[in-house]
């Protein structure tokens, strides 16, 4: 467990073993969370950086025929 000490500025310095760990990069984006009397820090997803990128698609249908694709694949392994 990695220790880390709060700034004056409210900042935090995320110690390298972590960074390499989660493969963080300067202006990767977090997400932050309080659960109870936590702080959660999560990658933002993936998918986030696409959002606003297909407009005019349903992608729930888009989504939904993905995994469609994506379980008679896994099926259809030996």
């Amino acid at each position: 467990m990695e220790t880390v000490t709060v700034s004056s500025k409210g900042q935090i310095a995320i110690p390298k073993p972590v960074r390499e760990a989660l493969n963080l990069a300067e202006g990767t984006k977090l997400t932050i969370e309080v659960r109870g009397h936590s702080i959660v820090l999560a990658k933002e997803p993936t998918w986030k950086k696409l959002e606003g990128s297909v407009k005019g698609v349903n992608l729930v249908k888009a989504y939904s025929a993905f995994k469609k694709r994506e379980r008679q694949r896994e099926d259809s392994r030996p």
